[in-house]
């Protein structure tokens, strides 16, 4: 405990830099990708398709439609994206110290498995309150973030601000380990394709691009679950037979595939995967960018 400490106190600033970094980079993609988040939420919770979810929005509820519940992503993801980079970061070093070896792609899995449990905890209450913003059609139960919080913990209990949790922590788990391990792999081959040693804006883009859409790729189908169990209401898990461990989801993910096919878990996926490559391309730039800057201001 005692070396960790004095890690701890020996790179204080370069923890900053971490947690500055990913905010920035949790607020860029915010607002590139809440739009068509809102079109995957709602694609997820119904049978239409693409175009046809993009008029009933328009139509009923006009552009502002489409930023339904952003307000608390907005202010806290940065905070999540900051706990992200920040526990990726500690973790790399963890391996490596302060030298400049690279870690095995093995090595970076694992640091983002670390760092997608760790923003479990706060994606998803996160996404639970997004979630039942975006579902608000014409009929509006929730003011805000905050009163939709304070219903459920006054109607439900604290618990059920973690509804969804498991599937959460799955889809985090697996997307984050495969994000990071694909964004230093993609990177590593445009660096030896170009044959130079830092990595140019075109390859740190297509890079997170990529990234990205490995992500959610492999925790979409997690996703669909997640929206279905946290757009429920109320203590009765409703159809879903709730485990012990975990949450309904099981119980949830068999009865979409054998009532709807399994195709069904897809629902939303080419809106996700789309958004997935420029909001990703966007927020891991963002973050090197920012990592760089911070890192020169305090040098200077």
């Amino acid at each position: 405990m005692s070396d960790f400490i004095q890690w701890t106190y020996e790179n204080r600033y370069q923890i900053s830099i971490d947690l500055a970094a990913g905010s920035i980079s949790g607020i860029a993609n915010c607002i590139s990708s809440h739009p068509l988040d809102t079109v995957k939420v709602r694609m997820q919770m119904s049978e239409d398709g693409v175009l046809t979810t993009l008029q009933k929005i328009i139509k009923n509820e006009g552009f502002k439609g489409f930023y339904k519940g952003m307000s608390f992503p907005i202010l806290s993801i940065p905070i999540t994206n900051a706990v992200v980079f920040s526990v990726y970061e500690f973790w790399r070093k963890f391996f490596i110290g302060n030298s400049n070896k690279q870690l095995t792609y093995f090595q970076t899995a694992f640091c983002g498995t670390i760092a997608g449990s760790s923003a479990a905890i706060f994606s998803c209450p996160i996404e639970l309150t997004k979630c039942k913003l975006q579902m608000q059609e014409t009929e509006k139960i929730y003011k805000n973030p905050f009163d939709c919080v304070l219903q459920i913990y006054k109607k439900e209990g604290f618990k059920y601000i973690f509804r969804g949790m498991h599937a959460t922590q799955q889809r985090e788990i697996l997307g984050y380990s495969a994000q990071f391990a694909v964004y230093e792999f993609i990177k590593d081959i445009l660096c030896d394709l170009s044959q130079k040693a830092e990595p140019s804006t075109a390859n740190l883009l297509i890079s997170g691009g990529l990234a990205g859409v490995s992500c959610w790729t492999i925790g979409y189908p997690q996703d669909t679950i997640k929206t279905i169990l946290q757009c429920q209401t109320g203590k009765n898990p409703g159809v879903y037979k709730v485990r012990c461990y975990d949450g309904g989801f099981f119980d949830c993910l068999m009865q979409k595939i054998f009532t709807e096919g399994f195709g069904s878990v897809w629902k939303g996926y080419s809106v996700c995967v789309f958004r997935a490559f420029y909001a990703n391309a966007i927020g891991f730039y963002a973050y090197e960018l920012a990592k760089e800057q911070l890192t020169s201001l305090y040098q200077f």
